[in-house]
C-alpha cells in the first residue's frame, strides 16, 4: 500500500508538472535562495525587485549554474550543497559508514559492527528503540533522510573495495521534473566475505525521496521511503587457542581462515522499512509579506524493524537451551506510528517558533504477532501509547544565533522528556564560540526492558527499570589557525548497561579458599543481563583538533582526552569496574603533501595518518542480542594503525588509494576490536566518488 501510495503521488506530480521545461533562466526565475549559514540554509519568496533582477538575466545560459546551486536538505530544513573538493575530512570519510571513525572502532569486516571510543548520549533518539546498538550504526533513521533541490539532473557514485570477495557501492540520481518537484532515489549495497571463517556481512538499503512545493510556495511536501537490512554471518570470535596464535604471530595461522571460531552457522538480521511525511501550508500569503510566516502542518511516520538470531546448530557458548529445543531462532520486532500535528511562527524579529503535539504508538513484541501468546513469568510484548509536546525556537541576528528546544511526555506509560538550549556567536575574523546545555529524561531501549530467546538465561521481564537521565553540557571554540578546542560533560544517572554475568564458584568448590568467593567470566560460556548503575557517572571529553600548513604540506591533529568518574570510587584501580568504559586518551594525526600536477589536470593528495588509543575495557560484542556488554577482564588498545594513502581529483572524481594498517607487517599482534574479535590486519584498499552533473 505505501509503495503504491508513492508510486501514485510521483505520477501525480508528472502529469501537473510534466512538459515545463528547466533550463538555468528558468530554475533562476522560479528559485531563489539565500547564503548557507549555521542555522541552515532556506528558500525565500521573491519580491518585486528580485524579479526585476531575474528578468535582466534571461539571457543566462546553463553554464551559469553552479555547484552551490544543487542543495542538500535534512529534515529540519538546514543545507549543504554538493561539494567536489578532497580534503583531508573527505579522506576520513572515505569509509562505509561515510563517517568520521574517531570514535568508533570498526570490526575486521566491513558493515559488521563497530566498538566505541566515545560517547554522546545527548544525539541518541529519546523514544526507546528496538535494542541492537551494534547494528544500527549503518541503519540510516528518519531525521538522517536527506532531500535535494537541484537545476538539473545529479549523479553521485561511491564505490570502495573490501575483505575478499565483495565491494560497496553507493549510488544517488536526483533531478526535477519542474522547479516545484524534486525526488532522488538512493541504492547502497555491500557484501564482504571476510578474512575469518563465518563473519560474511551484507548490506542493502534503497530509499526515495521527494521535495515539492506549490507554485505560490504556500503548500510544501516532503517525504521519502526507506527499506534497508545489514545481514551479518556471526562467529563469536576466535577461540582462547586461536587468540594465543594470533598474538604470537605463528606463521602458520597468518591466513586467518585457519583459526577456529566459536560458531559456523549463526547469523543476525537487522532489517526495517519506513515511510515518511512532512507537510505543511503557510496562512500568509507571499504577496502580505515575505518575511512572516504562519505554518500549520502535519507529520507522519510509519516504521517496522526486526532483529533475528538464527543458529541452525545451536551452542553452549550462552548457556543452555530451552528444554526441546536443539537449534535457536530468536526474533524481536517493533513497530511504530507517530503522528505530529504542528504550527510554526516565524518573523525578522521573533525568529522562528514552533509547537506541536505527537501521538507515538509502539508495539515490541517475540515472533510473530498474531502468536502473542503470554508467559506468567516473561510476557510477549510491550504495547503503549505516548502523548508528548514538542516545542522549538530558532532565533538569528547579525552573528548571534539561539535556539531552544522542548520535549515533554503528557501521557503514557514511557517517559521522553528533554530541554535543550544552544547559543553560538560567530566573530568577524571566522572565529566563533558555541555553548550547549541539554537535560534528557528517555526510557530504557525495549531489550533492556523484555527479551526472550530460546536460550534459557536470555529471558527477562523489567518493567520497574529506572529512567536514566543525563545533564549535557559542552563548549566549542573554534579559530581560524588555533583550531578547535571542545569540553563536553555529562552527568548520567540510572546509566542503563547490559553486563556480563559473573560466575560464582561458592563454598562447595574444594579448590576454593572457603574465606574468599571468587567471582569469574568464563570464555567458554558468555551470559550477559541488563543492569543499572547504582551510582551517578561524571563523564567529561576535552578534544583539540587544528591544522597547520606549510607550503604543500599539512598537518591535521586530533586529540581527544576522556575520563568517566562515579561517587563509589575508593581504589586506584576503580577504572575496571566502571559501567561505562572508554580510553583516556583518543590521538590521530595526518601529514600530508598536496598539490596540482600534469599542468593542473590532477589535483594529488598524499600522507600518512596514524591513530591510537590508550588500553581500557573495551566493551564485549554479543551477536545474541546484537549489542555490547560491559567487562571488566581483557583490556585492548595501546597499538598505533598507521595507514599510507595516495588520493586524487580529475574534474569532478576523487579517486582512493590506501594502504591501511601498515604497521602490522612488523609482526606486533597486539591489535583487538573487542575481546576475541581482532582488528584488521595489513591490506590495500581502492575507492572512487564521481559525480555526474547533467
Amino acid at each position: 500500500m505505501t509503495q503504491r501510495f508513492f508510486f501514485i503521488l510521483f505520477l501525480m506530480s508528472s502529469s501537473i508538472t510534466f512538459g515545463q521545461g528547466i533550463s538555468g533562466a528558468n530554475y533562476q526565475k522560479k528559485f531563489t535562495t539565500k547564503k548557507t549559514t549555521s542555522s541552515g540554509l532556506e528558500r525565500s519568496s521573491i519580491q518585486k525587485s528580485q524579479k526585476k533582477e531575474i528578468n535582466k538575466k534571461d539571457s543566462i545560459q546553463k553554464d551559469s549554474i553552479n555547484v552551490r546551486m544543487y542543495a542538500i536538505y535534512t529534515l529540519d530544513r538546514d543545507s549543504t550543497y554538493i561539494d567536489t573538493t578532497l580534503t583531508i575530512q573527505k579522506e576520513y570519510k572515505m569509509n562505509f559508514l561515510r563517517k568520521d571513525y574517531f570514535e568508533l572502532l570498526p570490526f575486521s569486516n566491513t558493515g559488521h559492527a563497530f566498538n566505541k571510543l566515545g560517547y554522546d548520549f545527548s544525539t541518541k533518539s529519546l523514544l526507546a528503540s528496538l535494542g541492537a546498538r551494534s547494528k544500527h550504526s549503518s541503519y540510516i533513521e528518519a531525521p538522517e533522510s536527506l532531500y535535494f533541490q537541484v537545476p538539473t539532473p545529479l549523479t553521485e557514485l561511491f564505490y570502495r573495495t573490501t575483505f575478499e570477495q565483495g565491494r560497496i557501492a553507493h549510488s544517488t540520481i536526483t533531478a526535477n521534473i519542474s522547479p516545484q518537484f524534486n525526488f532522488a532515489f538512493t541504492y547502497k549495497g555491500s557484501r564482504s566475505l571476510g578474512k575469518y571463517v563465518n563473519f560474511r556481512s551484507a548490506y542493502e538499503r534503497f530509499q526515495f525521496s521527494f521535495k515539492y512545493q506549490s507554485f505560490n510556495t504556500r503548500y510544501s511536501l516532503w517525504g521519502h521511503y526507506s527499506n534497508q537490512s545489514i545481514e551479518n554471518q556471526e562467529n563469536g570470535g576466535i577461540d582462547d587457542e586461536g587468540i594465543l596464535l594470533f598474538e604470537t604471530g605463528d606463521p602458520d595461522f597468518k591466513d586467518r581462515s585457519v583459526l577456529d571460531v566459536r560458531f559456523k552457522s549463526a547469523e543476525s538480521l537487522l532489517a526495517g522499512k519506513r515511510s515518511f511525511i512532512d507537510h505543511h501550508w503557510n496562512i500568509v500569503s507571499p504577496k502580505d509579506s515575505v518575511r512572516t510566516k504562519l505554518i500549520i502542518g502535519h507529520r507522519f511516520l510509519d516504521e517496522s524493524r526486526y532483529y533475528s538470531y538464527t543458529d541452525s546448530r545451536g551452542s553452549d557458548h550462552f548457556g543452555d537451551l530451552i528444554i526441546g529445543f536443539s537449534k535457536v531462532n530468536d526474533l524481536a520486532k517493533l513497530m511504530r506510528t507517530k503522528n505530529q500535528v504542528y504550527t510554526e511562527f516565524k518573523t525578522p524579529y521573533t525568529g522562528k517558533l514552533r509547537a506541536g503535539i505527537s501521538s507515538v504508538q509502539s508495539n515490541y513484541f517475540f515472533g510473530f504477532e498474531e502468536d502473542e501468546v503470554l508467559s506468567e513469568s516473561v510476557p510477549n510484548q510491550i504495547k503503549t501509547t505516548q502523548l508528548l509536546f514538542n516545542g522549538d525556537w530558532k532565533f538569528q541576528w547579525k552573528g548571534f544565533s539561539m535556539q531552544a528546544s522542548l520535549q515533554k511526555s503528557v501521557s503514557g506509560s514511557l517517559l521522553s522528556d528533554e530541554i535543550a538550549v544552544k547559543a553560538q556567536y560567530d566573530f568577524p575574523n571566522k572565529t566563533s564560540f558555541t555553548a550547549r546545555a541539554n537535560f534528557r529524561n528517555q526510557t530504557p531501549d525495549f531489550n533492556f526492558q523484555l527479551y526472550k530467546s530460546d536460550y534459557l538465561k536470555y529471558n527477562w521481564h523489567n518493567p520497574d527499570l529506572e529512567n536514566q537521565n543525563t545533564t549535557h553540557f559542552s563548549v566549542n571554540f573554534k579559530h581560524l589557525w588555533l583550531g578547535s578546542f571542545y569540553a563536553h560533560w555529562q552527568l548520567i544517572s540510572n546509566y542503563t548497561y547490559f553486563n556480563t554475568t559473573k560466575f560464582e564458584l561458592g563454598p562447595e568448590d574444594p579448590d576454593v579458599d572457603q574465606d574468599s568467593i571468587l567471582y569469574v567470566a568464563p570464555n567458554d560460556i558468555y551470559l550477559a543481563a541488563p543492569q543499572q548503575a547504582n551510582n551517578a557517572l561524571n563523564y567529561l571529553k576535552i578534544r583539540y583538533t587544528s591544522e597547520f600548513k606549510l607550503g604543500n604540506f599539512e598537518m591535521t591533529n586530533t586529540a581527544q582526552y576522556q575520563k568517566v568518574t562515579s561517587d563509589s570510587e575508593s581504589s586506584e584501580d576503580s577504572q575496571s569496574f566502571q559501567p561505562l568504559n572508554v580510553p583516556e586518551w583518543n590521538l590521530r594525526t595526518t601529514l600530508s603533501f598536496s598539490r596540482d600536477i600534469f599542468k593542473k589536470a590532477m589535483y594529488l593528495q598524499t600522507g600518512f595518518t596514524g591513530h591510537y588509543f590508550t588500553k581500557y575495557y573495551a566493551d564485549r560484542y554479543n551477536p545474541l542480542l546484537g549489542d555490547f556488554t560491559r567487562q571488566n577482564d581483557v583490556l585492548i588498545g595501546d597499538f598505533p594503525r598507521i595507514d599510507f594513502f595516495v588520493n586524487g581529483k580529475v574534474q569532478q572524481t576523487r579517486l582512493f588509494l590506501k594502504a591501511e594498517h601498515i604497521n602490522t607487517l612488523l609482526e606486533n599482534y597486539n591489535y583487538f576490536s573487542a575481546p576475541g574479535y581482532p582488528y584488521r590486519d595489513f591490506v590495500i584498499r581502492f575507492g572512487l566518488v564521481w559525480n555526474f552533473f547533467n
